[in-house]
């Protein structure tokens, strides 16, 4: 399947939020990016949203061939839902693209509801910093055009490819564990490497484009 309806008209929404381990990069993803109203699918590698997102039930599979069917059921209605792909194997760079190429295939420019679509892990299931590849990469270039908001989370800048930096309108920066990942950050997004390491966990700096607010989750 392919996506369907493209709209240039469509703005860019894709976000990504780097921090180091417990800075509280799912966290902001909860908090800060989805509502109930969403329609939302899930690249759940650790099951860190299991339960419930925004005051929805997550349902969560463990095939994807099952995650396809419930995605794909939900995309024809006009209904927040909160879907996730659970792997219940040690997941690899194929299984994200795999997930990445479902995703893809939901597409729809004029679809009353963006697609938002959580990837955990970019870092982890990425084959190296250079140019995205596969349908992730394609997602992050054309996927504004068929209403798909990406939401990237991932530890350090340096381990990610730039095509996610320079793709995303919206920056989450949070706690870094080190002065020269503060710093690739500034040179990356023009935050202030002073004001990243100052942030505490679940403080973070959000950017909308080339301005951004300090701010802290609350739970």
């Amino acid at each position: 399947m392919q996506p369907i309806n493209p709209n240039n008209e469509l703005k860019n929404h894709h976000t990504f939020a780097v921090g180091m381990p417990g800075s509280g990069k799912t966290s902001a993803a909860k908090k800060l990016f989805v509502k109930a109203t969403d329609q939302v699918a899930i690249f759940d590698p650790v099951g860190d949203y299991s339960g419930m997102l925004a005051g929805r039930k997550v349902r969560s599979y463990s095939k994807l061939k099952d995650f396809a069917a419930a995605l794909l059921a939900g995309r024809k209605t006009r209904q927040g839902f909160k879907i996730a792909w659970q792997p219940r194997h040690e997941t690899s760079a194929d299984d994200f693209d795999q997930f990445c190429r479902v995703v893809w295939a939901v597409g729809d420019g004029k679809h009353p509801k963006p697609l938002k679509i959580i990837c955990e892990e970019v870092a982890e299931h990425s084959l190296g910093a250079g140019k995205a590849v596969g349908y992730h990469g394609k997602i992050l270039r054309v996927g504004r055009k068929f209403n798909l908001h990406t939401i990237n989370l991932f530890q350090r800048g340096q381990e990610v490819s730039k095509t996610i930096i320079d793709n995303c309108r919206f920056a989450c920066v949070m706690m870094q564990k080190t002065n020269a990942s503060a710093q690739y950050l500034e040179n990356m997004t023009g935050i202030s490497a002073k004001e990243i390491n100052n942030l505490e966990p679940l403080d973070y700096l959000l950017q909308d484009g080339r301005t951004y607010k300090k701010g802290k989750i609350r739970w």
